[in-house]
């Protein structure tokens, strides 16, 4: 932080003073210079507010950049912590693209503003002083300048709400297209080996981008209309004054015309710019209100805080799932997806097995019994005590998921910086020893085929230690080397040493080795079979 906000407003009042100084002093020397004479006083002063125009405008600019990005900074963490703390779906329900669109778009907006909003203070400052002015060359000028600078003032603002309605429903176009440009680049395999899939879906990426865009040219060539209107009464103001107010005021002569003309000549740049700002808040004002309702829908969705760094839960000897349903929310199209009831025991040191077709539920089941998602009835127990809010957090510190849409980090966020000899173990066990290899916490590359990034999120896994190990379709893009080796060598292996594994699988055929003393369950529409 730069400096205060009085300490801002302070600077740039004074630069408006300073930029008033300057005409005032330009005038009087002028007037001496027709007058035939030097005028020392008028000359210092000029450059003594020079001077301070320079100094206000270099602190304003460093203070309004400085004060604009740690609001931004602060606005973008404080949106992320939220996104943290929340629960898998109602992040699911928010979308990715209102996220996007908020810590970026809307944040942008907002340093704009503040950039702007030192500047309508000085200039505001500056249209006061040279009032007094003209007020003081003509008092005639100076009732006209009012009418006329009050008229199009009121004009230009008189479309406020109009602007911010447009710019709100170009906010909802630009999350529209955020959503189709993550489609083009999250399903960049699928449209790449379906042409009329890729012509259809960047159809809609032009329709939904040149809808925005037509928003967008409808609120802007509104304000800018307007603008120009407001613009052409300054110049109108001007012409009234050469032409008008000395019709109207025999004491005026021509050089208090010439200095009244340049004094309007000087404010009419202030006035569009505070008017110009004026509108940039109020599409600030409306970004802001985004933002803080993204964050409230955030925060309301948080039932276990994440803060702190909770070391895992050492162990524990019996997780149930009693008559667990999960329902997934409605949606428009129709009743979401339902699975349960579910009854199931998972006790220390188990191997089990979950098997079953696609969209039978298995992936959330797995979701379920690692604690992303609340059951809608029913209750998980650990050791006996039912799983509630406060407890949620401390139930998921057991484990350690890899899901079929898995994200690998390029460090080891939250994991203590290993022994040498153990992450060498195990990426020789995992067959990446000479793929890649962690220095100072961070991969020194996840350049990997799809089968080696699953390798490497298990070492991760394995790194947290934790008593849980949840794997989902895991096995799936292993070559079959290595997806015989996981099977008959990995799995007995870890689950030997103590740890508690869960496995959803479709690889029905490996399951029946005598090496693996497994449970091996069934699902299907939702529940076990």
């Amino acid at each position: 932080m730069q400096g205060s906000l009085p300490r801002l407003g302070f600077m740039s009042a004074l630069g408006g003073i300073s930029t008033a100084a300057i005409l005032a002093s330009v005038n009087a020397g002028a007037q001496s210079v027709e007058a035939g004479k030097a005028d020392i006083l008028s000359a210092s002063l000029f450059l003594v507010a020079l001077v301070l125009f320079i100094k206000t405008q270099h602190y304003i600019l460093i203070v309004t950049t400085a004060e604009s990005e740690s609001i931004v900074h602060r606005l973008r963490v404080r949106i992320l912590d939220a996104v943290r703390q929340s629960e898998l779906i109602s992040l699911d329900e928010i979308g990715r693209a209102e996220i996007i669109a908020a810590v970026t778009e809307d944040t942008a907006t907002l340093t704009q503003a503040a950039n702007l909003l030192a500047f309508m203070v000085q200039g505001t400052v500056l249209i006061f002083f040279v009032a007094l002015y003209v007020a003081y060359l003509s008092f005639i000028a100076f009732v006209l300048s009012v009418i006329i600078i009050g008229a199009a003032s009121a004009l230009y603002h008189s479309g406020n709400q109009d602007r911010i309605d447009g710019a709100r429903e170009a906010a909802n176009w630009e999350r529209r297209f955020f959503a189709r440009m993550s489609d083009v680049l999250d399903g960049f395999k699928e449209i790449r080996l379906n042409n009329p899939r890729s012509e259809e879906l960047i159809a809609s990426v032009r329709d939904v981008s040149r809808q925005a865009a037509n928003v967008k040219i409808h609120t802007q060539g509104e304000s800018l209309r307007q603008l120009v209107i407001s613009q052409s009464a300054m110049y109108l103001l001007l012409g009234v004054i050469v032409f008008i107010v000395p019709a109207f005021s025999s004491s005026v002569s021509g050089g208090s015309i010439t200095k009244n003309a340049m004094a309007v000549l000087f404010v009419v740049g202030a006035c569009y710019g505070v008017m110009q700002t004026v509108a940039m808040l109020a599409a600030a004002d409306a970004a802001a209100q985004r933002m803080e309702q993204l964050e409230e829908r955030l925060r309301s969705t948080i039932i276990s805080p994440a803060g702190g760094t909770q070391a895992a839960r050492p162990g524990f000897s019996a997780i149930e799932l009693r008559n667990v349903v999960f329902h997934y929310p409605d949606k428009p199209a129709g009743p979401g997806f339902q699975v349960g009831p579910l009854n199931f025991t998972l006790k220390s040191g188990d191997l089990v097995f979950v098997t079953g077709g696609n969209g039978s539920g298995k992936s959330t089941f797995l979701k379920v019994l690692a604690g992303l998602c609340a059951p809608t009835s029913g209750e998980i127990a650990l050791d006996g005590m039912t799983i509630d809010d406060a407890a949620t957090e401390d139930y998921r510190s057991l484990m350690t998921a890899i899901f079929s849409d898995y994200h690998l980090f390029h460090r080891l966020f939250g994991i203590a910086a290993p022994a040498r000899a153990e992450v060498d173990a195990l990426l020789r066990k995992l067959e990446l020893e000479h793929k890649t290899t962690i220095i100072d916490g961070v991969f020194n590359t996840l350049d990997l085929s799809g089968g080696e990034r699953k390798r490497l999120a298990l070492l991760v896994g394995l790194l947290e230690k934790r008593p849980v190990l949840l794997l989902d379709e895991w096995a799936a893009n292993q070559d079959p080397h290595y997806r015989r080796r996981f099977y008959q060598e990995i799995l007995p292996e870890l689950n030997g040493s103590g740890l508690t594994i869960v496995v959803v699988t479709h690889d029905e055929n490996y399951l029946d080795d005598p090496k693996l003393s497994a449970r091996k369950l069934r699902m299907d529409e939702g529940r076990f079979v």
